[in-house]
């Protein structure tokens, strides 16, 4: 739950650079860079690992769009009054280049409309070059944040 004390930057910096991260958020490498809640977007940083590797020798596209998928619901969650998340609803992603594993790759993104059953954003993933690699388009529900958080969560289930 969110101190009362806290500012909604302080409590989502706070959660974005705990050490207890679900599964997926680790398995895709996430490094939290920046992220604004007043202008709606999130930056980070993914190494994707080997185990994503695809039969070409590149990321396969379903962790691509994980990592994509990350910064875009985060983007929709920090826009909602803490604690809160936006899971996806639809998201559709589109692979410019070919996206190789062990790589340093960035992640953007953003809020581009906002209203009360339904959050839209945008996403980018860049190699290290800032060249794109994919660029992806979600709708996501504004929810509240379950009581537990994924910790104690686990340990209940």
């Amino acid at each position: 739950m969110s101190d009362v004390s806290e500012t909604p930057r302080e409590y989502w910096q706070r959660i974005l650079t705990s050490t207890d991260m679900p599964p997926a958020t680790r398995f895709v490498g996430f490094e939290l860079i920046d992220f604004d809640p007043e202008a709606g977007w999130c930056e980070a940083w993914f190494c994707l690992p080997e185990a994503a590797t695809n039969p070409g020798g590149n990321a396969q596209g379903g962790f691509i769009t994980a990592a994509l998928d990350e910064v875009m619901s985060l983007a929709g969650s920090i826009v909602q009054p803490p604690p809160a998340m936006s899971p996806t609803l639809q998201m559709t992603t589109s692979f410019i280049r070919p996206v190789p594993t062990g790589i340093r790759l960035k992640g953007r993104g953003e809020v581009v409309r906002r209203g009360k059953a339904a959050i839209f954003t945008e996403g980018w993933l860049y190699d290290e070059q800032e060249k794109l690699l994919a660029q992806a388009t979600a709708s996501c529900i504004p929810r509240s944040m379950p009581t537990q958080p994924y910790s104690a969560a686990r340990m209940t289930s």
